[in-house]
């Protein structure tokens, strides 16, 4: 079995503390709030996993795998009811108490997928530092208990 294709952001620097950072991405229902209207459909946020569909993909699933307490968290997915990924969350503490984070997504490719998923997956990653630099809202940590 090949080893897992590895995608990596660059680093975003955050102003908020590796655990305030840690707090929020530990709950899978603050992921809400990077969504823009419209993008997907059929959303499910619950505290430690989510659903959504994609078209053309169908349903993706999320959930969380591991945590290592500020430091890490790792969720796991799948797609195309067979293409599981691993998405890690590095954060890092960085100086004045503010955060650096990396993401990553890890998966089994072949080289026909890797080809149409390299850009899209790049492109995503990019995007996701862009909108988690300019948040502010990392202090707002979600407490509704009800799936979406």
């Amino acid at each position: 079995m090949a080893s897992p294709t590895r995608f990596e952001s660059r680093i975003a620097k955050i102003n908020y503390s590796p655990g305030t950072v840690y707090d929020f991405a530990a709950d899978l229902r603050n992921f809400r709030r990077f969504v823009p209207p419209g993008t997907f459909s059929n959303l499910d946020f619950k505290q430690d996993s989510c659903s959504f569909m994609v078209n053309p993909i169908g349903t993706v699933s999320i959930s969380i795998k591991e945590k290592v307490l500020s430091d890490k968290i790792v969720y796991s997915g799948n797609a195309l009811l067979q293409s599981d990924f691993d998405m890690i969350l590095d954060i890092r503490n960085s100086a004045g108490g503010h955060s650096e984070i990396i993401l990553s997504v890890e998966a089994e490719l072949n080289p026909f997928l890797l080809m149409l998923a390299k850009e899209p997956l790049n492109r995503f990653l990019e995007t996701i530092m862009d909108e988690m630099e300019k948040f502010e809202g990392w202090n707002d940590v979600s407490e509704d208990t009800e799936s979406l």
